[in-house]
């Protein structure tokens, strides 16, 4: 009876972890492998190549031009408006940058683009905007900003990019919408976002627990990850960069001490506030 219980658990135990690593599982490919590697091997500029000192706002035009004129890859960050337009604007509230109230997702796309950029003469661009000034340059790391349950985004960002010749990655905190946009372009290059989370985040705990372990991987099947390198021992983010080997990216380092850390631990590093090419590893 006692080896007929120990035998019960030991399998439950093996079990559980099969799951938990079909749970983790991203997607494999080899071929779509190596094209995320190639793309990674660009340093980011973490919502443009900004500089307040000389009054570029992130997010702004100036930054993605400051950044692809350096050769320089682009991350950024887009909202879809209430009239249905995609900018391009990181957080949920327009306070902090535009120090108004109120989101993107509530107002229209005219109405944003009137807002000042941190109290500078620049504005809210549009991702075609954004598009048509890097033509193709250099890659764009663009995050599908979902605060809501509603994947509806995905659909306007596919169909603006599906003619685009340059090169995207897309990714997002939000699994669903990368599963809802593999399904609307099965060729996307699609990376979860994560990290580990703190009272401070205000996030369901379950959530939290699923997001930072990268279980939401059984819905997003990714094919990197992006994770915040500050909190990488993340056992499901060692199991993705160490036993399946998936393509993984830093966020966001910001000195050159961190670069140099960082620089032969991810594949790609999304970094600000300081040029990598200015740095010797």
């Amino acid at each position: 009876m006692v080896i007929h219980a120990v035998l019960l658990a030991l399998g439950i135990v093996v079990g559980l972890f099969l799951f938990y690593l079909w749970g983790i599982h991203p997607r494999i490919d080899g071929k779509r492998k190596q094209k995320t590697l190639d793309l990674a091997r660009w340093d980011f500029a973490h919502r443009g190549l900004w500089d307040m000192t000389q009054n570029i706002p992130e997010n702004s035009l100036p930054a993605f031009a400051r950044a692809a004129d350096q050769g320089y890859a682009i991350e950024l960050d887009v909202h879809l408006t209430k009239d249905k337009k995609l900018v391009v604007f990181h957080d949920d509230s327009l306070m902090r940058v535009c120090h108004v109230r109120g989101t993107c997702e509530r107002m229209n796309a005219e109405d944003l683009m009137k807002l000042s950029l941190s109290f500078t003469e620049h504005h809210m661009p549009l991702l075609e905007d954004v598009l048509r000034l890097v033509n193709g340059r250099v890659p764009l790391l663009i995050e599908l900003k979902l605060p809501s349950v509603s994947t509806e985004i995905c659909r306007y960002v596919y169909d603006l990019l599906k003619d685009y010749q340059g090169s995207c990655l897309i990714e997002s905190f939000n699994p669903l919408g990368l599963r809802k946009y593999k399904q609307l372009d099965p060729d996307a290059i699609v990376g979860q976002l994560s990290g580990k989370y703190t009272a401070k985040d205000r996030l369901n705990p379950l959530i939290a627990l699923l997001s930072s372990s990268l279980l939401v991987n059984a819905l997003s099947r990714p094919d990197f990850v992006a994770y915040n390198f500050r909190t990488s021992d993340a056992f499901g983010f060692y199991l993705n960069q160490n036993l399946f080997r998936i393509p993984v990216f830093a966020w966001t380092v910001r000195t050159s001490e961190e670069f140099r850390k960082c620089r032969h631990a991810y594949d790609g590093i999304i970094f600000e506030k300081f040029l990598p090419a200015e740095i010797v590893c």
